[in-house]
């Protein structure tokens, strides 16, 4: 009896321990046997998993089907410059019991991923061959991927220059544009001494206009502003930056290079703004040559070169614009403008890897209009004399008879003329001969008497025409209608029916 009171005893205080260790694990869900019997609490998230109500088993088990998908869609990018190298995934694993060991109840959790160093030096010197690092560097750059891996959020950027700055000794000319100008206006100057050795930021933008608000250099002319931003603009485009805001002008400044102009214009609001991507600082040089004004970029070089080139241009021919004026004389054409041609400029850039052509982007397509040419004519119309068609001021009918050994070179001809009446005589070299000839008109009449010596030879002959001589009350003049027709029209100009 003794005996079984005993073994009653031990087997409730064996009860009574199991019971104690259960309670004790009611704050600790995760550790020891029965954890995966505890479910976790109301917002336990490890990364951007959600695990609440699931006991530690059955988060696992989740956790190695999202870990699967999060491998599979896995973007993790090493950056050096403007050149991007994508982190294969089968560098990169998560872990989940030890990602399940460290979470705690009820709050957000990171991931515990891990980076195999041997697969990342391979990446490393297959895509960056031109650059070397050494075990720790390669350390540095495998526990940053680990780190921003822990989110769980892809994509991921591990931008070395940020770890590794060893890798850039010196900085270097990048870009460079020049404008040929003899002397250089005090705008021009106080805008070049603004500019030299300006910094451009990491991940900022720029905006010309406000850079330069209260400055010296606020005074120069949107001319001067638009040629010092274009020469930025030219230098920009041999770079990764991001143009966010460029305008032209209705005219190409004189000595701004076609297909670069970026246009400043203070009334019309117009600015130049870009962006510079990258994670390192570039300086800006500004510089007069006594012949030209130079600009620069100086920085980190970049692992691609940026071609810019004009591919065509396109010229437009000017239309005529007549004004009419009464102060121009009759016939008289004054030109007022002499006008411009229009252009059109195409610009791209091709973008260099290793001395092969990775890529071409289409830069811009400018236009510029025509500008016409203006005349100014008179507001009277010329109007043009057309004789009758049945009118030959030649000759009229003769007839005659002519012999000769030789040629004659001077043959007569018969004149109707007003009034009055004439009488010569010729001689051409050895020539010789005789004419006689006579008309008639209906307002007058007049007579023509030659004589010649020549070589061998005569002729004569008489003929009669009849016209409307001028100063007749019934005159007829000739005029054009609209249509382009030949029409008669009365002294006044009004047509005749």
């Amino acid at each position: 009896m003794i005996i079984k009171q005993y073994k009653t005893s031990l087997a409730f205080g064996v009860l009574l321990l199991i019971a104690s260790v259960v309670f004790a694990q009611q704050a600790y869900a995760g550790d020891g046997f029965f954890s995966n019997f505890k479910k976790f609490n109301k917002h336990t998230y490890v990364g951007p998993f959600d695990i609440s109500g699931h006991s530690k088993k059955e988060a696992k088990e989740k956790l190695l089907m999202d870990f699967s998908g999060l491998e599979q869609n896995m973007l993790v990018q090493l950056i050096v410059q403007d050149d991007q190298v994508d982190v294969p995934a089968d560098i990169v694993s998560f872990d989940p019991d030890a990602t399940l060991n460290q979470v705690k109840n009820g709050n957000d959790n990171s991931l515990v991923a891990s980076a195999s160093r041997e697969g990342l030096r391979t990446v490393m010197k297959q895509n960056f061959n031109s650059l070397t690092f050494n075990e720790d560097e390669v350390e540095k750059i495998a526990s940053q991927i680990e780190m921003q891996l822990q989110s769980g959020i892809m994509p991921q950027q591990v931008y070395i220059a940020n770890f590794i700055p060893e890798l850039y000794e010196q900085k270097q000319v990048i870009a460079s544009a020049e404008y040929k100008v003899d002397g250089l206006a005090k705008g021009l100057r106080l805008l070049m001494e603004d500019l030299d050795g300006l910094e451009i930021q990491p991940n900022t933008s720029f905006s010309f206009r406000e850079y330069l608000e209260g400055k010296e250099s606020a005074s120069a002319t949107d001319l001067q502003m638009t040629i010092m931003a274009s020469l930025l603009y030219k230098a920009a485009l041999q770079t990764n930056w991001i143009m966010d805001e460029r305008n032209i002008s209705t005219e190409l400044p004189l000595g701004v290079e076609p297909g670069f102009e970026a246009a400043i214009n203070r009334k019309l609001n117009l600015d130049f703004i870009f962006t510079n991507p990258n994670q390192t600082v570039f300086t800006i040089r500004a510089k007069w040559t006594g012949s030209q004004l130079e600009l620069s970029i100086e920085g980190l070089p970049f692992v691609h070169r940026y071609d810019t080139e004009v591919e065509s241009i396109t010229k437009y021919d000017p239309k005529t614009v007549i004004r009419y004026s009464a102060f121009v004389s009759a016939g008289a054409i004054e030109i007022v403008d002499k006008g411009k041609k229009g252009m059109e400029v195409a610009v791209k850039r091709n973008v260099m890897l290793n001395g092969s052509l990775e890529e071409i982007e289409d830069v811009s397509i400018d236009f510029y209009a025509p500008q016409p040419i203006i005349e100014r004519h008179s507001l009277e119309k010329v109007v043009e004399r057309v004789p009758d068609s049945n009118v030959d001021s030649n000759s009229g009918n003769a007839d005659g008879n002519s012999s000769t050994n030789g040629s004659t070179d001077n043959p007569s001809n018969s004149a109707n003329s007003s009034t009055g009446s004439s009488d010569g005589n010729s001689s051409n070299g050895n020539n010789s001969g005789s004419s006689t000839g006579s008309g008639s008109s209906s307002t007058g009449s007049g007579s023509f008497t030659g004589s010649g010596s020549g070589n061998n030879g005569s002729s004569s002959g008489n003929g009669s025409s009849n016209s409307n001589g001028s100063g007749g009350k019934d005159d007829v003049k000739y005029d054009y209608d609209k249509g382009g027709n030949l029409i008669e029209v009365d002294k006044n100009g009004n047509p005749i029916d």
